[in-house]
């Protein structure tokens, strides 16, 4: 298990090697400028429920941060800096909180 990964809460899994590459890979194809990731070091940590809409990433200058950003698969540069939406920002308790009221609204 990654350094940054602690216990992820149900429903999220570890990304393995394949799917970090091909999920990072994605995010960069759909980040544009003004957008939070922009030109960050990140790593894809984790996805949701074996989808991979809802990716967890780590900042890799800054340790202790997290963001969970809902990619659209659009296979390009969005249209706006809104997309992909960041659904979580901050550290990881706040990730776990966040995941605990989307948890709730199913």
């Amino acid at each position: 298990m990654k350094g940054e990964l602690r216990d992820l809460p149900e429903g999220w899994y570890p990304a393995s090697e394949q799917d970090e590459s091909r999920l990072a890979d994605e995010l960069r194809r759909e980040l544009t400028p003004g957008h939070l990731l922009y030109g960050r070091p990140v790593r894809v940590i984790a996805h949701r429920n074996g989808a991979t809409d809802d990716i967890l990433v780590a900042h890799r200058d800054q340790p202790g941060r997290f963001t969970v950003v809902h990619l659209t698969w659009r296979g390009g540069p969005e249209i706006n800096q809104a997309h992909p939406s960041v659904e979580c920002d901050g550290d990881y308790a706040a990730f776990l909180e966040y995941e605990a009221r989307w948890s709730a609204r199913e």
